[in-house]
């Protein structure tokens, strides 16, 4: 019987480093830092809004030339013809100020640079809903800018 348990100890002696390995690597795996998937959401949603942002802006340039390009056309006969044209120009023009405004009011410089720093649930969730908001404005404010830009266009054809 003796024999039987030195030859088991032996065995087990000889896994024993590999066990060792294999508890120290599993912990390191364990308590790596895992993010929430709400990280990855929010700087997700941060790259797509400034995508959106990156679109429109070189748009502002082309939104005052319109309006300059309207406004030499418009006597006080087509006025009803390209007034709204402008109108909607200015609009686009304003939404997009107002909300870079908004957007660098809401987030910091590393929100929007480097992504979201935070580790509490509840504050990772509250500032993915404002991002959230920022992002359907950002879609709402790229569409009125191009749909003003197209029809201003059509006019000046």
């Amino acid at each position: 019987m003796e024999y039987l348990f030195t030859k088991f100890a032996k065995k087990i002696l000889m896994k024993l480093p590999y066990i060792f390995y294999a508890l120290i690597l599993g912990l390191i795996i364990s308590c790596g830092d895992s993010k929430p998937k709400e990280v990855e959401e929010f700087n997700k949603k941060m790259d797509q809004t400034i995508a959106i942002h990156d679109e429109v802006m070189p748009e502002m340039t082309k939104i005052n030339q319109l309006i300059g390009q309207l406004d030499a056309k418009m006597d006080s006969t087509t006025v009803e013809k390209y007034k709204p044209a402008i109108t909607d120009l200015k609009t686009g023009h304003d939404k997009m100020m107002t909300w870079m405004k908004n957007f660098g009011d809401e987030f910091s410089k590393t929100e929007i640079n480097q992504g979201i720093q935070l580790k509490d649930l509840d504050s990772l969730k509250s500032r993915l809903r404002t991002l959230d908001d920022s992002y359907k404005q950002a879609v709402d404010m790229r569409n009125h800018i191009q749909e003003a830009i197209s029809n201003a266009e059509l006019l000046l054809k």
